[in-house]
């Protein structure tokens, strides 16, 4: 029974918990049943304001027993309220050890709302079993089998162990096709039962998403999604999973639209926290990062995914739509009501968000041995990632959808962050797309403040085109030069290549540019062949001129020329042809171009300066043992060298020339490394004013294929 006096405390306690005053809220609740013990809604609403502000948790049990006295007692009242059930059986998933018993409590109350047509209440309650079912479903998926008694996967010895990952799997479990399969065909039964009650509700509709990404059915997805999208309604969750079943789909351009939405739908610290690149970063460069102001972090953002982008031709940004899709994995998969668990801020997610989604799931049960006290009533979870032999491991209370880093894997990842922070490798087209051969070299420009680019690209047609059979390729090219946060489209071309091709496709342009950081992207794709797409990116630091000290220009690398001892006009005027590709076969001659600044002429007019070349093997091709002393018997091979240390060779001359007008000295010789072995090499000129008495130096890598 109702009085006024009543009404206006549940009014309060209403008003107190829209401000977010719970206790007030219970105080008010606590006066309304005193005056009134009978009254169904009196206790209905302190029970379910007691529950909601409760935990899964053994210490909350005391409080959870008050809730569910108080909706047991409303419920035997009004023993036709689907509400009243629907609570007490959210009560018993509140309580451990009870959370069994939370089912049966939800389909009676789901029996009682069919009976009243209440398709608000419908929707809400099927919800609640689709996630019961959804979580004994993912406790039960990738479930793997071990197939020696007594024996466990072992999260220390995974962390000690390098390969200990790969052979337990490979030699000591094996998978157990379709467990959870029944849990969950139920729960998407469940879930589709709610959206045919209320084509609306967006937590039927995420449920439902999530099991349908797991099966890999992506256009279901999006049929799902469409209704809301259309009525322009659905949250930023429901926004991430469209977006995300766009863009397994590659369709790029709508999965940028919607993952865009979803970002604008969350208030400004949820957006930039869920997208910030601390977590993708080494740690000591996330200190940084984070110590930015806001206006800086967004200049670096935009930087740091500039240089990510594997094809600036496409409007949209491949490596971002990756981190973003990532994003929403995490919160469709991770997301946990119960744990009050936020997807993308999880162990599980934040692992997926740095490495992707995991090529190998492994999911083993529990275990009730002392020798195993990591996994005693937890179930184990391993996700390992064979390309780059790495493990993570986690552990997780059955039917929870709640995982936290297993022993020393919390350690194991921060490690992980140190040697990669964020890997793309597991996206086929921005794995392989770094593969632009390219050689900048920088001569001085017109002034003091400008200087001479010049950009040396080789495009690999096999590489491209190797898993197709046409005649012809059609390869657009395009080369962006500028400061970091405003690169220039300088050159853009489209060749028609005829295929199979044998050889490398080189381009060189040459650009003025000021001082200070420049950055250069180099792009070739043909849009008529999936994978055909390559690129190279760098950022390099263009100083101004000294006129007083000896400077040098890069070592350039080129195509082999006739030495000779005549005065050069530049490299360009002297039919000097430079190489983008600096992998060298062996035996291969090859010419080397600089330009030496401020040689000072002697009283007779000349220039005089002593030159050495330092060849220097950084790293050898190990599968030649005997590649050093290889190394040095070729000596003969390149005429003049001689040892200095067990993997390096040296070379001096002096060159003698009229002075001219210029401060500008080219200088060109070829160099022939004989059958040295595979490797990277390091070639330095060294340049000695025998006048002044100055030195100037300049260095590049190139490489020797094995024959």
């Amino acid at each position: 029974m109702t009085t006024p006096e009543v009404d206006s405390l549940l009014s309060a306690a209403r008003a107190s918990v829209a401000a977010g005053d719970t206790a007030a809220a219970l105080k008010s609740l606590e006066h309304a049943q005193d005056r009134a013990p009978r009254n169904p809604e009196v206790l209905y609403q302190r029970g379910v304001l007691l529950a909601r502000s409760t935990f899964l948790r053994v210490g909350d049990v005391p409080r959870n027993f008050v809730a569910w006295r108080l909706l047991d007692r409303a419920s035997e009242l009004d023993p036709q309220n689907a509400r009243y059930l629907l609570e007490i059986g959210r009560i018993r998933l509140l309580t451990p050890l009870l959370r069994v018993e939370a089912e049966r409590i939800m389909r009676k109350a789901l029996r009682v709302a069919e009976e009243q047509q209440d398709q608000a209440l419908i929707a809400e309650i099927t919800w609640e079993i689709g996630q019961i079912k959804e979580r004994r479903y993912l406790t039960a998926k990738d479930r793997y089998l071990v197939a020696n008694a007594g024996l466990m996967f072992d999260p220390d010895e995974a962390m000690l162990r390098r390969h200990y990952t790969r052979e337990f799997l490979e030699s000591n479990a094996r998978p157990i096709p379709n467990v959870g399969a029944t849990d969950r065909t139920e729960a998407e039964e469940m879930y589709r039962r709610g959206l045919a009650a209320v084509p609306t509700y967006e937590r039927s509709a995420i449920g439902l998403l999530g099991l349908l990404y797991d099966q890999k059915r992506y256009e279901e997805m999006r049929r799902v999604v469409r209704p809301f999208l259309d009525a322009r309604t659905g949250g930023s969750d429901l926004r991430l999973a469209a977006g995300l079943a766009a863009y397994r789909v590659n369709d790029f351009a709508a999965a940028d639209t919607l993952f865009e939405s979803a970002l604008k739908l969350l208030p400004l610290e949820e957006r930039d926290a869920m997208t910030n690149l601390g977590r993708i970063l080494r740690r000591r460069d996330s200190v940084s990062y984070d110590a930015l102001s806001a206006a800086d972090r967004r200049l670096t953002d935009s930087s740091y995914w500039e240089a990510a982008d594997p094809l600036l031709e496409t409007p949209e940004n491949e490596a971002r739509l990756e981190f973003l899709a990532r994003i929403a994995v995490a919160e469709l998969r991770f997301t946990s009501v119960d744990m009050r668990q936020v997807g993308w801020r999880t162990d599980r997610g934040l692992i997926l968000i740095r490495y992707g989604e995991p090529p190998v799931v492994a999911t083993f049960a529990p275990t009730n041995s002392a020798d195993y006290a990591e996994t005693t009533g937890r179930i184990t979870i391993v996700w390992y990632y064979p390309r780059k032999d790495r493990q993570f491991v986690f552990s997780a209370p059955p039917a929870m959808n709640y995982a936290t880093f297993a022993g020393p894997m919390r350690g194991l990842a921060e490690e992980s962050r140190e040697d990669a922070p964020f890997l793309l490798d597991n996206v086929d087209a921005l794995r392989a797309i770094d593969s632009v051969a390219v050689q900048v070299s920088r001569f001085r420009g017109a002034n003091d403040s400008t200087t001479q680019l010049v950009v040396s690209h080789a495009f690999d047609p096999r590489r491209l085109y190797g898993a197709v059979e046409l005649d012809q390729g059609s390869l657009f090219t395009s080369l962006y030069i500028g400061r970091p946060l405003n690169l220039r489209q300088v050159q853009r071309d489209t060749v028609t290549l005829t295929l199979p091709a044998s050889g490398l496709f080189t381009r060189t342009f040459v650009q003025g540019v000021p001082a200070g950081p420049i950055r250069v992207r180099v792009e070739g794709n043909d849009a008529n062949v999936s994978g055909a797409v390559a690129r190279a990116h760098m950022e390099i630091d263009i100083a101004r001129a000294r006129r007083d000290i000896l400077e040098m220009s890069d070592v350039m690398i080129t195509e082999r020329v006739t030495s000779s001892d005549d005065p050069l006009g530049g490299w360009q005027r002297a039919g000097i042809i430079p190489k983008g590709d600096l992998t060298m076969a062996q035996r291969e001659p090859f010419s080397v171009y600089w330009e030496t600044y401020g040689l000072r002429p002697s009283p007779e007019k000349r220039l005089k300066a002593e030159v050495r070349f330092r060849v220097t093997l950084v790293e050898i091709d190990r599968s030649n043992r005997n590649a050093s002393l290889r190394f040095l018997l070729d000596a003969a091979d390149f005429v003049g060298l001689t040892r200095e240390g067990n993997e390096e060779l040296t070379v001096r001359f002096t060159r003698e020339m009229p002075a001219g007008t210029s401060e500008r000295t080219p200088m060109v010789n070829t160099i022939g490394l004989g059958t040295s072995p595979a490797g990277l090499y390091r070639l330095e000129v060294v340049i000695t004013d025998l006048v002044s008495g100055q030195t100037a130096r300049s260095a590049r890598f190139f490489r020797v294929a094995r024959s």
